[in-house]
């Protein structure tokens, strides 16, 4: 009895040991995963009154998603996509929900808002590029044309959006003031916060 009580603690160690108990939390998704994606953003200035010139770039690592109406003073939805450098972890995300995007977007920040219409269907779309010392806000994309080549693989229900889009958006070439060139790459598969009041 006694060899058999032994060798079954043996047994039942060796188990613990091969098969750890916290196994099951070392795979599971941690809660900042959905928001984790990576983008990225050029901007090329050939010409302007208020912008370096040069090319600069964005490489994010994080996307925050909201449908919200807080634009034209409410009149009409969006889903406004925020980009970090940053992971978002709870604490951050916690920020974010308040509307507190400062510690984020420390190393740069890139928002596409989507202005959607009654059945969720894309008519335009606002770009902002922001890092140290530039800020650039355009809208990039409203002719049904470009919406179709730049916007085509969108997908939104419910709570969850579904994006493939790479453009460019430049300046008209005739311009006297400024003349740059400003590009997206995104691929999103991240939840949406409904912040619709």
């Amino acid at each position: 009895m006694k060899i058999g009580r032994h060798s079954g603690v043996i047994v039942a160690a060796v188990f613990c040991f091969i098969f750890p108990k916290d196994i099951y939390s070392q795979t599971k998704p941690s809660s900042s995963q959905p928001f984790q994606t990576k983008a990225l953003f050029n901007l090329t200035v050939k010409k302007s009154k208020v912008l370096k010139l040069g090319k600069s770039r964005l490489e994010t690592q994080s996307a925050f998603v909201t449908y919200t109406n807080e634009f034209f003073a409410g009149k009409t939805k969006a889903l406004k996509i925020q980009f970090f450098t940053q992971t978002i972890a709870e604490r951050t995300r916690a920020k974010l929900l308040r509307g507190d995007k400062h510690e984020l977007s420390r190393g740069g920040y890139a928002a596409l808002v989507l202005f959607v219409d009654a059945q969720k269907q894309i008519w335009q779309v606002n770009l902002t590029y922001v890092i140290s010392g530039i800020t650039v806000v355009r809208t990039v994309t409203w002719t049904q044309e470009e919406l179709a080549r730049y916007f085509s693989d969108y997908h939104f229900e419910k709570n969850h959006l579904q994006l493939k889009s790479k453009g460019v958006y430049n300046t008209q070439p005739d311009s006297k003031d400024e003349q740059f060139t400003l590009s997206w790459n995104v691929d999103l598969n991240v939840p949406v916060i409904d912040e619709v009041k």
